[in-house]
């Protein structure tokens, strides 16, 4: 994954308009390898958003497979009864899931930022 990402940061666009790694690097090892690569950022946004209103968003987040577009059931419901009907949810989008996700995140987050 490093590697993709070194790659596709030294294309042109990149270069010349510059780049936002959302969720990337996850842990101390790939930020160590993207260092290693020379890749540096010029700054690191942190959103400090607490875990139960994270475990919120994403548990209530569900997908229209026909157009693409991603609703919340409690913030963004769809209007249609047809369309809410097929909505899914995402398999890794479950509290548990999440929990674990979020413990890798705090786990990881200081080593990752640099500190």
């Amino acid at each position: 994954t490093t590697t993709q990402v070194k790659d596709r940061l030294d294309q042109e666009d990149c270069k010349s308009c510059g780049w936002l790694l959302d969720g990337f690097p996850r842990t101390p090892g790939q930020a160590d390898a993207l260092a290693e690569a020379g890749v540096t950022a010029d700054c690191f946004l942190f959103l400090d958003v607490p875990d139960e209103i994270l475990v919120e968003r994403v548990v209530g987040r569900r997908t229209d497979p026909v157009t693409g577009k991603i609703y919340h059931m409690t913030f963004s419901p769809p209007d249609d009864e047809e369309v809410a009907a097929r909505l899914e949810q995402r398999s890794d989008d479950t509290e548990e899931k999440v929990k674990v996700r979020l413990e890798q995140f705090h786990a990881n987050v200081d080593a990752v930022k640099g500190e």
